[in-house]
């Protein structure tokens, strides 16, 4: 949470200063979830009953540590691994899912949420010291959950999906497809890696910034709470975690070449 208050502050100034921020959730650039959810938002699936969000794979790949590499280095070039450098599963993956649940609820965050995690089969030390399945629970303050799931570990079920059900259909976010009362898919191609970089180059050019960083920190934070969850055992607040100045040590002012990593095996 520390961090993510610093982000909304450079949100701000950037604001201020009348300079363009772009978020890397790319979701939020792909034409056919854009069309997708604009049908949620004009009530073609009635009113939003639940969402599941879904992202489960095989572990990132590992670098093996190479001769002369210190510790510092290498946790550095194996980031996804460490918390304290990637923030986990649920805030370095599941974050994409979780702000298209948030796009979906028209940007409200959750109010509560409780989860549980562990390490099952990422048990060596050269996965570091993150956890390989999360599961956390989100209710929103008219009392709709989202399901939220990540896992990474090989010879399992694989998914990444985004699907919002509601009173009078369901929608497929991820497939960009409606069914139940209206029946809609959409046909078409998009690159939102690209496309997001598009809007910022043009904001650039055309002197119009934009200001991505008020959905950008409220998705990130409704991660961070869930992660929180996972790793307590315990029911985390939205009013809690941004009361929170918690932060995975070191301070950023304490970065530097030749540290001792805060975590190491044994």
């Amino acid at each position: 949470p520390a961090g993510l208050k610093l982000m909304q502050q450079a949100s701000e100034l950037a604001k201020q200063k009348g300079l363009s921020l772009v978020s890397g959730l790319h979701s939020r650039h792909h034409a056919g979830y854009q069309e997708t959810i604009k049908r949620i938002h004009n009530g073609v699936i009635g009113d939003v009953v639940s969402i599941e969000e879904n992202f489960l794979r095989a572990p990132y790949g590992v670098i093996a540590r190479k001769e002369g590499l210190t510790e510092l280095e290498w946790q550095c070039s194996t980031q996804y691994h460490f918390r304290w450098l990637s923030g986990d599963d649920v805030v370095q993956s599941l974050v994409h899912n979780l702000d298209r649940a948030s796009w979906a609820m028209g940007d409200k965050a959750p109010v509560r949420c409780h989860g549980l995690g562990g390490r099952s089969s990422m048990t060596e030390p050269i996965y570091g010291d993150v956890f390989d399945h999360h599961s956390v629970v989100y209710e929103h303050d008219n009392g709709v959950p989202i399901y939220a799931f990540c896992r990474t570990t090989t010879g399992c079920y694989n998914k990444s999906s985004s699907v919002v059900h509601g009173s009078k259909g369901t929608a497929n976010v991820t497939r960009c497809r409606i069914s139940g009362e209206t029946n809609w898919n959409w046909q078409g191609r998009s690159n939102p890696y690209q496309r997001e970089h598009d809007v910022l180059f043009g904001a650039i050019r055309s002197g119009k910034p934009v200001n991505h960083g008020d959905y950008m920190v409220r998705s990130t934070m409704i991660t961070v709470m869930g992660q929180i969850s996972c790793y307590t055992g315990k029911e985390v607040m939205w009013e809690q975690i941004n009361k929170s100045d918690f932060y995975y040590p070191p301070k950023p002012e304490d970065c530097r070449d030749g540290m001792e990593p805060p975590v190491k095996p044994g």
